[in-house]
């Protein structure tokens, strides 16, 4: 028989009618005065719960210990044993109570806070339909007196108007614009010495990442822009992020958007709080503008698509930008209203548009569409110069070189196929891993490398598609690309939540 407290056997033995133990007389009696519990099952007991064990021979009682002899030592020493797995054991069973109440308090703070971030998401919406409601009624107003004709402007998105050319004033800012950016072309033909050779580029490795972006219960991010240190990103959990690389930090979290948010865009000026552009699924297109209190804020919300807006781009002059949709239509804005200027459908209305980017020097625009083929419209006229057609599936991604001779695309059909624009044909195809999915191209600023994102990161030469680097540190796929200055870097973005920053490596 031993002890269910101190393991060892009793001199008196006592069972305990509560749980059938056995236990040492004077720690159990202990045990009680102190917790009025049996320590084994926590039941309520008294002393008169317990029973004394008899057994044959009966125990002879030792003589009290007087520390004379080795006996009485040894006894003054069990003693001692014994209170201190008495205090072993008490301090067992409150350590387990309190990693119990350490969980229950854990799993309240959970809760709490999904449900104050339930009440945010749902006080947002209710604070978006409030501004459209009021947006409304304040157009309704505005339109119940008859004004005069020069003052007819239309105030509410769905009823703006557009015309069906391309204002003078507008055309002759695109024909500067192309003139200017042409000369600077020309100008620099060949890379400084300070651009990157193949042999860095095909040493560069990762040298920081910023993890976590965005939320992840829709996780992923689904666009990437980048503007000196600030990144822009926008994902499946339908908010756009500025991220300050200097600052290490987010610096805005901007919400509105209904569905995920499928392509975002800096305006491209040099200036800490630029204009940012985010489309999504929700078939709007928003204008965020700097704000003093919280970095960013809404400063237009269009609606001129009736699908899914897939694809926005920014014109070289930094006055004007577009946006495809799947409605098959693509349309021309100015920054500072955010109207529509034109709009132009597709004359083939099954087919819709994927993506969309402007020729460097601004007088073309590429377009992809949902049936295989890539168009090439003259922005001045809006009519189509040239048809490229050899993919298979949905165009998911295009880039014009900066050389503008050149544009890259790719379809489902895991092939990039690189077109020169003067003689409008297919000059070389690049064929990647069967079952390769090509989200993303990116040429650098000078057109010597053409960087792929998918499954992984692919850098190939522009002139031959010969391999430079392979990048897989991404364990999602790649949705966003861009060089920078020089090709001195890579910045990449992924559905596994991470922006990742390729160079050559620090010592």
């Amino acid at each position: 028989m031993f002890c269910a407290i101190s393991g060892e056997a009793p001199n008196h033995p006592v069972v305990s009618v509560k749980s059938g133990s056995i236990f040492e007389k004077s720690l159990i009696e202990k045990y009680i005065a102190e917790n009025g519990r049996d320590p084994t099952n926590n039941e309520e007991m008294t002393a008169d719960d317990l029973v004394e064990i008899k057994s044959t021979p009966g125990t002879v009682k030792p003589r009290p210990p007087k520390l004379s002899s080795v006996p009485s030592i040894l006894s003054s020493l069990q003693d001692e044993w014994d209170s201190v797995m008495l205090e072993s054991f008490t301090l067992k069973q409150q350590y387990q109570q309190v990693r119990q109440e350490l969980s229950h308090a854990l799993y309240q703070n959970d809760a709490a806070t999904r449900v104050i971030a339930r009440l945010k998401k749902e006080r947002d919406s209710a604070r978006e339909a409030l501004a459209n409601v009021t947006a409304h009624l304040g157009a309704a107003a505005a339109a119940a007196p008859p004004p005069p004709p020069a003052a007819a402007a239309p105030v509410a998105e769905e009823s703006m108007e557009v015309d069906s050319a391309l204002p003078q004033q507008i055309v002759e800012t695109i024909e500067k614009t192309s003139a200017e950016l042409s000369a600077n072309r020309r100008s620099k033909k060949k890379p400084p010495v300070e651009f990157a050779s193949a042999d860095s580029v095909k040493g560069y490795t990762q040298i920081s990442s910023i993890p976590s972006l965005h939320s992840a219960r829709a996780a992923g991010i689904t666009a990437l822009d980048v503007n000196g240190d600030f990144i822009l990103t926008g994902g499946n959990d339908k908010h756009v992020q500025v991220y300050n690389k200097a600052e290490d930090k987010v610096v805005a979290n901007l919400a509105g958007h209904t569905k995920k948010v499928t392509a975002v865009k800096f305006r491209g000026q040099a200036t800490a709080d630029d204009i940012c552009l985010s489309a999504s699924a929700d078939k709007h297109v928003r204008v965020w503008v700097a704000d003093q209190k919280k970095g960013y804020k809404l400063g237009h919300n269009t609606s001129s698509h009736k699908s899914d807006v897939t694809a926005v781009d920014v014109h070289p002059s930094k006055d004007y930008f577009v946006s495809a949709g799947l409605d098959s239509k693509w349309s021309f804005y100015d920054f500072e209203t955010a109207k529509p200027i034109v709009e132009t459908v597709n004359a083939d209305g099954d087919n819709g548009y994927t993506s969309i980017a402007f020729h460097p020097d601004g007088m073309l625009l590429g377009v992809g569409t949902t049936n295989s083929v890539v168009q090439i419209w003259d922005v001045k006229s809006q009519t189509i110069a040239a048809n490229f057609g050899d993919h298979t599936g949905k165009i998911s991604a295009l880039a014009f070189s900066e050389n503008g001779y050149i544009v890259a695309t790719a379809s489902e059909d895991n092939l990039v196929k690189i077109w020169d624009l003067r003689k409008l044909s297919n000059t070389k195809t690049f064929d990647l891993d069967e079952g390769y999915k090509v989200e993303s191209l990116a040429f650098d600023d000078y057109g010597q490398y053409l960087a792929i994102g998918g499954n992984d990161v692919r850098i190939l030469k522009a002139k031959d598609g010969s391999s430079i680097a392979t990048f897989n540190d991404n364990t999602a796929t790649i949705t966003g690309l861009h060089w920078s200055p020089l090709a001195q870097g890579l910045t990449t973005s992924s559905l596994d939540r991470t922006v990742r920053l390729y160079g050559a490596p620090t010592n």
